[in-house]
């Protein structure tokens, strides 16, 4: 009897032993695909833009994976339901719908960004990476990555990541640019828009001012006119400016993110005629 009770002590607590370990294992095998949807390939930046035709939309469904860090975002209202972001190929903007972006992704964060189901466009030829398409109204309109949906495609991996702006002279402005945090030194406002300021904020339109280069050149400072610092003075002389290269259709654009970004503390250039258009 006392051999009898053993033997199903020891076989219950067997049973309980695999039960156990089946539980386990049910867990792990479910808990691994949340864990890996991180994990998947990764791609560049630049190979990503390879991918686009202008005027098109690509929807991306290959299961890859962008890393990158945010240079500007929506914290003084330059840029409006949008981050750009970077890698060391390239830079892109990213369309998010929500507001305040730049509390959960200050300038400095690195994510990882999960591309499926996502489309590649562009608006007058600057490259997007959007989260839906309309073509209904007969014209494309382009919309950000739903609120609901963000912490599926986003990832933070690091905060205060360092950021080093490419030094840029006026023969280098090309397309491979866009979206990429740039420094341009030896330039000033035209004659004509330092009487300006960088946008309308009354009537909240935007306003493009021209950047001279003293060596011959010229990029435009392009400002929403919701931006905080819509109604400044242009600041005079001459120096350096931190941005974000963008570009209109043929039009070589700059974005900057604050006043801060633009240092002239230097006498502006003399003997050029070009300089005062």
């Amino acid at each position: 009897m006392k051999n009898n009770l053993s033997f199903l002590a020891a076989f219950a607590m067997i049973l309980f032993t695999l039960c156990c370990c089946m539980a386990c294992f049910k867990k792990a095998a479910y808990a691994s695909p949340v864990q890996g949807q991180w994990s998947d390939s990764l791609i560049s930046i630049k190979q990503l833009k390879r991918l686009h035709l202008t005027g098109s939309v690509e929807p991306i469904q290959k299961e890859w994976m962008l890393q990158a860090v945010v240079v500007a975002n929506d914290e003084y209202d330059n840029w409006y339901k949008s981050l750009v972001i970077q890698d060391s190929t390239g830079g892109i903007m990213l369309l998010l719908d929500g507001q305040n972006l730049f509390q959960d992704y200050p300038v400095g964060t690195l994510i990882r960004l999960r591309l499926k189901d996502l489309l590649l466009s562009d608006y007058r030829r600057m490259i997007q990476l959007v989260g839906a398409v309309d073509s209904s109204s007969g014209s494309l309109v382009t919309g950000g990555i739903p609120l609901p949906l963000f912490k599926q495609h986003i990832q933070i991996l690091q905060d205060n990541y360092p950021i080093v702006p490419l030094q840029i002279q006026f023969k280098n402005l090309h397309d491979s640019l866009q979206g990429r945090l740039i420094q341009i030194s030896n330039i000033e406002f035209s004659a004509t828009d330092t009487a300006q300021t960088f946008a309308d904020k009354k009537n909240k339109l935007g306003a493009s001012r021209a950047l001279k280069f003293c060596s011959g050149g010229t990029i435009y400072l392009r400002t929403s006119g919701y931006a905080d610092f819509a109604g400044g003075a242009i600041p005079n002389g001459n120096g350096s400016i931190l941005g974000v290269y963008s570009v209109f259709n043929t039009e070589k654009q700059l974005l900057i993110r604050h006043p801060d970004d633009i240092l002239f503390t230097n006498p502006r250039c003399s003997g050029a005629a070009w300089l005062k258009n």
